[in-house]
């Protein structure tokens, strides 16, 4: 049915799509229910008791592609016939991929800036 490598692709990167949507659709739709049966402050409160959990989460999901890494390329390379040279360049981007992972996260999930900015300001008042 799918003969060309293209017409997978896309297809993959469509249902992939889809799933992203369904996701987010599916998160906002429960928080906006929760919104409405109960307080913004509960809401809240119940945010701020699952934040640990939902760190430690994304911390694993980080440590899971630095392990997994070396198989996923092996795996791939016996799927897509890769050469050495690709195969070997992919290995090397495993420290940049999980290093720009742990920035993102810093700066993003854990607002290192924000938090240095206020220890900035606290010391001088």
């Amino acid at each position: 049915m799918f003969r060309n490598g293209v017409a997978v692709r896309r297809r993959w990167f469509l249902l992939l799509l889809l799933l992203a949507a369904a996701l987010t659709a599916g998160t906002g739709g429960i928080l906006w229910y929760t919104v409405q049966i109960s307080s913004v402050s509960q809401v809240q409160a119940w945010l701020d008791a699952v934040k640990p959990l939902l760190t430690g989460i994304r911390w694993f999901l980080m440590a899971a592609v630095a392990i997994t890494w070396p198989h996923l390329v092996n795996r791939l390379g016996r799927r897509r016939n890769l050469d050495e040279r690709r195969a070997a360049a992919l290995l090397a981007m495993r420290w940049r991929i999980v290093t720009w992972l742990v920035v993102i996260e810093l700066v993003l999930g854990q607002n290192l800036p924000g938090q240095m900015l206020a220890v900035l300001q606290g010391s001088r008042g």
